[in-house]
């Protein structure tokens, strides 16, 4: 047997019987000589051998008609490799089939070429042996990378932290067939004091999550110190996997030790375990990886000791490669989860910085655009879970409400382009032309005061005294008159400056006045400027036309802010969203005139949000705020106009998405 390694030679026949029980007696092994007469291999095959020779004698073919076609059939169908030697007569030629491990040997037989053929053929099977070995290997690891290679692809695609930690455990388990295992993470304690000298000084493990095949168990989060003593810690600080063949059986001279309190309080039992480190690409620790229990069945459910001594067998190097494979993606990609959510704070505080910065400039809407996004948010989650009605089709991913979330935010931005004196325009008049009226009307005053002075020095030079005095009397009575008439117009216009809607009467009023005018030191001083009368004349609000389409431009202001963004791909809709907020139904809307089928589904519903909260808003100088009824009821009449959509308007009340602000 030492010639053909783990072979068995099987003889088929009986012509040369005699010259190959020779052959065995002088090189014993793997030999299996068919008697005559049966069909019957003989001897047992050795138990080691993996490879197989048939001889094929020449009077094989009458063996195979009594009844031995059955096991030469069972030999060729065999899983093991098959050689064969076919012994030829002399004189006869070899059949047409041919092939390596296939060769013919003429009557008479020489042991040395007999022995020679059987150590080629031996050697060719142990070639193709180590062949198909080292194909499963490779087909063994390129499923491994395979599979690894999804495994990261879908680590790379998760952006929920929480599932992306689930996800790495469970992955973990199944590649290594472990029944249970936790995770840890390495983060900083904000009491203790950084050290330079020690980067452990300030960390502590945090125990995150734990899953368990046999066992139903619910965990809470906790955080530990990290030390050598406990497996993670030591796994952590060492940055090398620790594999632990029987957590029950550690040499006492180990740094670290197995707690048993959990084993205890469940009945489970900690055999195997694996603890492998998770490192940052630059070497920083994330975390340990820790798997328990691994299983020959990974259907098996541990339940009794039975199982536990027959189903759990040690972590072998296979599992701890690849579990480090693994694990260093989970820590890139728990890293980059970590980045990301530092961007994501960054840039959302950079959005909070900026409203503040918006609302600075118009303290009167301080928290207008923190309410709209909470109410669109709100009403957007309504409208993703509604299987009914108009929207029942209408679904929001995460990253569609992140978009709603910071379109709302930001869809005022573009305030910061108007002028600020319009921004926060309480009256008609701006108060500096308040203040021109009111000196003008105290110089009319002092006029026509003036006035009345010089008429009576030329009367008290052109007339005697008696009669001078009984013209001043009618004349004081006449200027106290006049005074009080200017006093009326001044209240006139007072009451024309309020941001009101201005009635007939006093627009009639106004325009009275507005023609009037004194003459003094040879000029003509009006009592009204046209540009104070146009801006007395505004039938409703603060603003003149122009300046609320400068108001208006605001929209137009924020798309063009917030288009010079670089937003990502999950990002990109903010733009527009925040560009449609002032667009109506039915194309009346500012700033494009746009009509119901062209607004953004977003758009439209934060419309709503922003029409509800101008009207209830407590803060505004120049209206009074109406009650929550009052305005559900001006948003109704606006559907009823076709101006916003009506099932909209609906869910908002329906679901009291309103009270979200309240």
């Amino acid at each position: 047997m030492e010639y053909f390694g783990n072979t068995k030679i099987i003889h088929l026949g009986s012509a040369n019987r005699v010259f190959f029980q020779g052959l065995a007696l002088r090189f014993p092994g793997g030999w299996v000589l068919q008697r005559p007469e049966t069909t019957d291999m003989g001897d047992s095959p050795v138990d080691d051998a993996w490879q197989t020779i048939e001889i094929v004698d020449i009077d094989h073919d009458r063996y195979v008609g009594q009844g031995g076609r059955n096991r030469r059939a069972d030999i060729l169908e065999a899983e093991i490799p098959v050689a064969r030697l076919i012994i030829l007569a002399r004189g006869e030629e070899p059949r047409a089939e041919y092939d390596e491990l296939v060769d013919y040997l003429e009557m008479p037989l020489a042991p040395w070429r007999v022995m020679q053929t059987l150590y080629r053929l031996s050697a060719t099977l142990a070639a193709r042996h180590e062949l198909a070995l080292l194909k499963d290997e490779l087909s063994l690891q390129t499923r491994e990378l395979s599979e690894l290679n999804q495994i990261g692809i879908a680590l790379s695609a998760e952006r929920d932290f929480n599932k992306l930690l689930d996800l790495i455990l469970t992955k973990a388990r199944e590649i290594t067939s472990a029944d249970a295992g936790s995770l840890y993470l390495v983060e900083t304690d904000p009491d203790v004091p950084p050290d330079t000298d020690n980067f452990w000084a300030d960390k502590r493990l945090r125990f995150k999550l734990t899953q368990n095949s046999s066992l139903n168990m619910s965990f809470q989060e906790f955080v530990m110190p990290v030390i050598k003593t406990s497996m993670a810690g030591y796994t952590a600080i060492s940055g090398q996997p620790l594999n632990i063949v029987d957590a029950y059986v550690i040499p006492e001279d180990s740094n670290y030790s197995h707690n048993r309190s959990f084993d205890e309080r469940t009945g489970y039992q900690t055999r195997s375990m694996l603890n492998i480190p998770m490192q940052s690409h630059h070497g920083e620790a994330i975390g340990v990886l820790q798997l328990i229990n691994r299983k020959r069945h990974w259907a098996t459910r541990l339940e009794n000791p039975d199982q536990f001594d027959h189903e759990v067998m040690p972590f072998d190097s296979g599992c701890e490669t690849l579990a480090s494979s693994l694990a260093g993606q989970a820590a890139v990609s728990i890293d980059n989860m970590r980045l990301y959510e530092e961007i994501k704070r960054l840039f959302e505080g950079f959005i909070y910085a900026s409203v503040h910065a918006i609302e600075q400039r118009d303290p009167t809407t301080s928290g207008h655009s923190e309410r709209v996004a909470v109410l669109t948010v709100g009403l957007a989650e309504v409208v993703d879970r509604i299987d009914q009605g108009a929207y029942r089709e209408a679904k929001f991913t995460a990253e569609d409400f992140q978009q709603i979330k910071y379109a709302s935010l930001l869809h005022d931005f573009g305030k910061i382009g108007v002028r600020e004196r319009v921004l926060v325009k309480e009256k008609k008049l701006y108060p500096e032309q308040l203040e021109a009226i009111k000196f003008r009307f105290e110089f009319i005053k002092k006029a026509l005061e003036a006035n009345y002075s010089h008429r009576k020095i030329r009367t008290l030079l052109e007339r005697n005294r008696e009669e001078a005095l009984g013209r001043f009397n009618h004349w004081d009575m006449e200027f106290e008159d006049t005074l009080k008439e200017m006093d009326t117009f001044l209240e006139v216009i007072l009451q024309a400056n309020e941001p009101r809607i201005l009635a007939e009467t006093g627009w009639q009023k106004l325009m009275d006045i507005s023609r009037l005018a004194i003459n003094s030191d040879g000029r003509e001083w009006p009592y009204l400027t046209p540009q104070e009368a146009h801006l007395l004349s505004i039938p409703k609000g603060s603003l003149s036309e122009k300046e609320r389409k400068e108001i208006e431009s605001h929209v137009t202001h924020s798309f063009n802010f917030l288009n010079r963004i670089p937003w990502s791909s999950n990002l990109r809709n903010v733009p527009e969203w925040a560009y449609g907020h002032h667009e109506k139904l039915d194309g009346t809307g500012y700033p494009r005139g746009l009509n119901a089928p062209q607004i953004p589904l977003p758009s439209k519903i934060m419309t709503i949000s922003d029409i509800f909260d101008a009207l209830t808003a407590k803060d505004r100088p120049y209206k009074s705020a109406v009650s929550v009824d009052r305005a559900l009821s001006i948003l109704d009449a606006e559907v009823r106009e076709g101006k916003i959509d009506p099932e909209l308007f609906r869910l908002f009340v329906q679901a009291e998405v309103y009270k979200q602000v309240f």
